[in-house]
């Protein structure tokens, strides 16, 4: 893990989990663009072992298909730390089925959005779970 991990600003940091480097390094530069720290984890083990030695970000964009660890189990990880439990989780995903969808909420999810998606209303529901 590197010391950017650690010297990341959680009180206005932003944690991406995904494996697709180009949604990451779009989403990166649109968020640092607005005052967000942000944090790229490539896949569900990374993440998992990150959180371990982490403070809580501020949200976390969370993909689902992943390689080492999917973001169910990631979510499910997440949201049995005690210290990570409240933390916004938006489920950010080419998967559109209804089973994913409520997978996803019943492990905890706040929000989904499926890939393709639009910057604005993601910021937006990223907003709304931010106060």
């Amino acid at each position: 893990m590197s010391n950017k991990t650690l010297a990341v600003k959680q009180e206005n940091a932003v944690w991406i989990i995904d494996d697709d480097v180009l949604i990451a390094r779009v989403l990166s530069h649109w968020l640092m663009q607005r005052g967000f720290e942000v944090e790229i984890i490539k896949n569900g083990r990374d993440a998992i072992e990150t959180m371990a030695v982490s403070r809580p970000p501020k949200l976390v964009l969370l993909d689902i298909m992943m390689p080492f660890a999917d973001g169910f189990e990631v979510l499910s990880r997440l949201r049995s730390t005690r210290s990570w439990k409240k933390v916004p989780v938006i489920m950010l995903t080419s998967k559109s089925s209804e089973a994913s969808v409520v997978q996803a909420f019943e492990g905890g999810a706040d929000d989904y959005v499926t890939k393709p998606f639009k910057l604005p209303e993601l910021m937006a529901r990223m907003n709304r779970l931010m106060k």
